[in-house]
């Protein structure tokens, strides 16, 4: 088997492929924390899949105020991504783990 060298290949590997396995593996991980915080503290009894607003300053300082409802489809979201990754032994996981280097979550 060849080795790629192409100045151009390895460039794009270093400054594309490596940083999107990143955020890829750190959106994994995120997803990780947030669901296991959500189930550890019970919070889909304090935030409630309702229309009722979140109070967090949003009106004030301009950020779009969100829904009860709209912050449990993140959380949503967020268990799908750990399905699919997860899928078949963890194979789309372990794809992206292999090129990630900063593959920590967000918190």
């Amino acid at each position: 088997m060849a080795a790629i060298s192409d100045p151009a290949a390895v460039a794009f590997a270093n400054t594309k492929i490596r940083p999107m396995a990143d955020a890829m593996a750190q959106s994994y991980f995120t997803a990780k924390a947030l669901v296991d915080a959500w189930n550890a503290l019970a919070m889909s009894a304090k935030i409630t899949n309702t229309a009722d607003l979140i109070v967090d300053g949003s009106a004030q300082d301009g950020r779009n105020q969100i829904t009860g409802a709209q912050a449990t489809t993140v959380v949503t979201r967020a268990m799908e991504i750990i399905a699919d990754y997860e899928a078949t032994s963890s194979a789309k996981l372990n794809t992206v783990l292999a090129a990630a280097v900063n593959s920590q979550g967000k918190f």
